[in-house]
């Protein structure tokens, strides 16, 4: 197109220096969009007092109210609300309605006045909850197209309990189109009654720039990680949902078989001491090594480190992680659940059962004594890029301003 699409975000989730690691996939697919779209983002936080006392959050009370992230502007509108890292996982279906409500009465006049006075063409809200109020009375308001990205618990767990429901469920029916990452994703969505929606499948994608392959004896070196071990990478939060203590478990079984084999752990969560404890129960201190969070450009290089990379979910949207993976030329086990199985195929890994201890042991070692096609691998992490992604999104949003 001649002239460059104007895109108001919303989302509550994104990279900032204040919290380098949240959701950097929604990131590294903003700047790739920029290329093609001008971009304005409107990411609520929770207020949090400038008290240092008592207050591991006092680093999020310097966010300030609008700030540049890689040239994009962000506006923070502050809401009074606890924290949601601070929040049980398990009540996320009554806290987050809740925050829909207080961000949306926070962010209204700032939204209006950007709607007025840049006059986007689109509005694209990452998450069909927090976001969801806001973006519908933009719409209704300002007759400005709904865009809505769905990522996976929001639609198989939020969108079936009360009172989240009720605001999913709204939220599509407001939207005029719902992005997905998985087929997966479009059919949950469907079971819910909402079937006269205009879908479209489209992950989220890897960075090829950042995640490729690099010589694993120097990515060994630079990280100070033996030679001669076999090594099993896992990367992502330490919550029940991501199945880490099944991979625990499983390197309990693979060690009798596999000596000399290490596996290493990045991610932390509310489980993170509970797995630190069944790792040296099982007595695998020697075998297991949580290294904590990492940067993205330290994860790249881990994953070129890693023999094996495993993600051992119990539920996922399309998890960008294993297209990370893929692009760094590591084969992968996974378990079968979700959009998973739309990217894992037998060229390029394995599927487990999930919570299958012996199964996912089993398909580990199998995958660690196969020789695999790396062009294989790079191939099928090339339709999962995220520059694949965004063409797919241009031509979404294109059809709109043909309308």
């Amino acid at each position: 197109m001649s002239k460059k699409l104007k895109i108001l975000v919303l989302t509550h989730t994104l990279p900032t220096k204040h919290n380098p690691i949240a959701s950097v996939f929604l990131l590294n697919h903003l700047d790739e969009l920029k290329k093609f779209c001008k971009i304005k983002i409107i990411f609520p936080h929770a207020y949090v007092p400038k008290i240092k006392a008592f207050n591991p959050y006092h680093r999020f009370s310097e966010i300030p109210a609008e700030e540049k992230v890689n040239g994009m502007e962000v506006y923070h509108p502050k809401y009074f609300m606890m924290p949601r890292v601070i929040f049980k996982l398990k009540l996320l279906n009554f806290y987050l309605p809740f925050e829909s409500f207080f961000s949306y009465y926070a962010s209204k006049k700032l939204a209006e006045k950007i709607v007025e006075e840049w006059d986007p063409d689109i509005i694209h809200m990452h998450g069909s909850l927090s976001e969801g109020l806001l973006g519908s009375h933009i719409k209704k308001k300002y007759s400005v197209p709904l865009c809505v990205t769905v990522y996976g618990e929001d639609i198989t767990r939020l969108a079936h309990e009360f009172p989240s429901s009720i605001l999913t469920k709204s939220t599509l029916r407001n939207s005029d189109v719902i992005i997905c990452q998985s087929d997966f994703l479009k059919r949950e969505i469907e079971s819910l009654g909402i079937k006269d929606k205009k879908f479209h499948i489209i992950p989220m994608g890897a960075r090829l720039d950042r995640f490729k392959p690099k010589d694993n004896t120097k990515s060994r070196k630079q990280l100070n990680l033996p030679k001669g071990k076999k090594i099993i990478l896992f990367v992502g939060h330490l919550f029940t949902r991501k199945g880490v203590e099944y991979l625990i478990k499983a390197m309990k079984i693979i060690t009798k078989k596999e000596k000399n084999i290490l596996c290493l752990i990045i991610g932390r969560g509310d489980l993170d001491s509970g797995l630190r404890k069944l790792a040296s129960d099982l007595d695998l201190c020697g075998n297991i090594t949580f290294l904590g969070m990492r940067t993205n450009d330290e994860v790249a290089d881990y994953m070129n480190a890693c023999d094996l990379f495993v993600l051992p979910s119990l539920n996922e949207g399309l998890p960008v992680v294993l297209c990370e993976a893929l692009a760094c030329g590591k084969p992968v086990v996974a378990t079968n659940v979700a959009g998973t199985p739309e990217l894992v195929n037998s060229d390029v890994g394995f599927l487990v059962k999930p919570k299958d201890v012996s199964e996912l042991a089993e398909k580990i070692i199998l995958a660690m004594n196969r020789k695999w096609n790396k062009k294989k691998l790079l191939a099928r992490a090339a339709e999962f890029s995220v520059s694949a992604s965004v063409k797919k999104l241009m031509k979404v949003y294109e059809s709109f301003v043909k309308k």
